[in-house]
């Protein structure tokens, strides 16, 4: 069992690696990533850039000291910006990354990921349509290994007036094309939409288009690592998957 989402005190996580690593251990986990938020936009849930060098030395540290109980792995979530890839992709070739994870959290400069102001200015076809067009931008941008939370449009409860899994077909195969990974993000469950992200719809989808996946908390805080991953792994034996996507020196293995 992996966990390839969590984060930790140096961006929006409430513990500290360490305290991770022991709640990990303690559940069973025979591999975890650290994927602390890199955005390249001044929030203050992503890691500041003078601590980058802290985040690749403290992994290293502890993966050295736990070796013999878990194998811990140097990720990250890196926020996905129109017409920055250059810059990112920068940034993320002086980090020795295991595997990055590409996510959306803004549609122009609108974080709709923590602000609701905006919702309802636009018909939620019409953000669907914005959201995952830039989900297919990511993946064809070559800059990830992993797609995050695949349809957090809907975190808030938001879905769409009208049928998008056309819309959503053509992402993942996109995404397919790209050779990348999903993520089975079950982080969503405890968010207002209450459901896994993606849906298990999508996951379903996602076995059809042959996409791996991996499967991931989004944990914050020691409680939420390996969070509702029995209902998760069944969901995927369910739809057919039998193996979980790895990552070393950003090589895919299972």
């Amino acid at each position: 069992m992996t966990d390839y989402h969590i984060h930790s005190i140096l961006s929006d996580g409430k513990n500290t690696h360490e305290e991770m690593i022991q709640a990990a251990i303690d559940k069973g986990l025979d591999e975890i990533g650290f994927s602390d938020h890199i955005c390249l936009n001044p929030v203050d849930w992503s890691i500041a850039r003078v601590d980058l060098p802290v985040m690749v030395e403290q992994v290293q540290l502890l993966r050295d000291k736990y070796r013999d109980q878990i194998t811990i792995k140097l990720g990250a979530e890196v926020d996905y910006l129109e017409g920055r890839e250059t810059e990112i992709a920068q940034l993320l070739s002086s980090l020795p990354l295991d595997y990055v994870i590409g996510s959306v959290h803004f549609i122009d400069d609108w974080n709709f990921d923590t602000d609701k102001s905006l919702y309802g200015k636009w018909s939620n076809n019409h953000l669907y349509q914005r959201y995952f067009g830039l989900i297919q931008k990511a993946a064809q941008s070559g800059l990830f290994d992993i797609i995050g939370h695949l349809d957090i449009i809907k975190k808030f409860r938001i879905y769409p007036e009208t049928d998008q899994s056309a819309l959503i077909d053509e992402t993942l195969r996109i995404i397919k094309n790209h050779d990348l990974v999903v993520e089975l993000n079950t982080g969503g469950y405890d968010r207002p939409c209450a459901e896994f992200t993606p849906s298990p719809t999508i996951i379903e989808r996602c076995f059809h288009h042959q996409i791996p996946v991996t499967l991931t908390s989004d944990a914050h805080r020691t409680s939420h690592v390996a969070r509702h991953f029995d209902s998760a792994a069944e969901l995927l034996r369910t739809v057919g998957y039998q193996d979980l996507v790895r990552f070393t020196n950003r090589q895919r293995h299972t």
